[in-house]
């Protein structure tokens, strides 16, 4: 090249062919705060600070949803070209069972609704005859507890043997008949313990102790009235051995005497007073072991009061007193 070449000048301008990059703009400082220099005695340039860098969360696997009904399904596993068909299809599948379901259903719960029926009808009826049943026993119980007449019968079988001697009244024991004590003794006598008696006489009558007798005095009218054994004045169903200390008793019936009806018993000073009914033999309602309660009510022929009085020593009732009833 020559120095000639040197004083060419060139008019072409290749700025525009490489442009210059263009200059950052500098941060302007704070307010209030006087720029940094830097050790040179020059302006320090502002760093700028980066902003801090947040942590991407990691990616979660796809959940399937816990209930998959018709809408998810088409969602979520349908392609878009598909969830059309996709629809259709299952709409007619889910109409289809849903009506199979419905009438599944339907005859499920007609039946529960008859079986609640049934059991419910037979715990009502169980339930009407167990209050039928109670109420019939309570009823019983109250109407056997009004007319239970137990008490007053018992008094009616300690008085069989005293009533068909038909006795005049009298005030206390030791003022009672002698022969009235005696007879009423030994059918008690008789009449409890007849048939434990094995020893009879050669008219066969049965023989019965002394002592036999007089248990039974003191059980009929208490520890103060004292037994008289005596052969009897006139002919009688009995005799008196007093060497041997023994009654010869024959066979006798009571179907021609009176027998007892206690109507009534009440308490006073002296002790249990009973009204006590004398029956007839002729009344309808007799029997051989006594009143008969099924019969109905007997009519008896006139009234006497009994008075009973309790032994000390057995604490059982003896009779101590009978008078006109008032």
């Amino acid at each position: 090249m020559s120095t000639s070449d040197k004083d060419i000048d060139y008019s072409a301008d290749y700025r525009s062919v490489y442009p210059q990059k263009p200059k950052a703009e500098r941060p302007r400082p704070a307010e209030g705060k006087p720029p940094r220099r830097s050790e040179s005695g020059r302006k320090a340039r502002p760093r700028l600070s980066a902003a801090p860098k947040t942590p991407k969360e990691p990616e979660r696997p796809a959940r399937l949803p816990d209930r998959m009904d018709n809408e998810s399904e088409i969602d979520d596993f349908l392609p878009d070209r598909d969830r059309a068909d996709g629809e259709q299809i299952l709409t007619r599948w889910d109409g289809e069972t849903g009506k199979a379901a419905a009438a599944r259903s339907g005859r499920r719960r007609r039946g529960r609704y008859r079986y609640g029926i049934f059991v419910g009808s037979l715990v009502l009826i169980l339930a009407l005859v167990g209050v039928v049943f109670i109420a019939s026993e309570v009823g019983a119980r109250i109407h056997g507890a009004l007319t239970d007449d137990s008490r007053l019968r018992a008094y009616d079988k300690f008085l069989t043997v005293v009533v068909a001697q038909d006795p005049q009244p009298f005030a206390s024991p030791d003022k009672a008949d002698p022969d009235f004590v005696l007879n009423a003794s030994l059918w008690k006598t008789m009449t409890e313990n007849g048939s434990g008696y094995s020893s009879y006489d050669d008219a066969g009558r049965t023989i019965v102790p002394l002592g036999d007798v007089a248990d039974a005095c003191r059980e009929l009218f208490g520890p103060e009235c004292s037994l008289q054994p005596k052969n009897p004045a006139a002919e009688t169903f009995y005799t008196y051995d007093s060497a041997k200390a023994q009654f010869h008793v024959s066979l006798y019936s009571m179907e021609s005497t009176y027998e007892p009806y206690t109507e009534s018993v009440r308490k006073d000073a002296e002790g249990s007073v009973l009204r006590v009914g004398y029956v007839p033999p002729s009344d309808p309602t007799r029997a051989e072991s006594g009143v008969s309660s099924a019969a109905g009510r007997p009519k008896p022929a006139k009234y006497m009061e009994y008075v009973l009085k309790t032994d000390p020593a057995s604490r059982k009732e003896y009779l101590y007193a009978v008078r006109k009833a008032g």
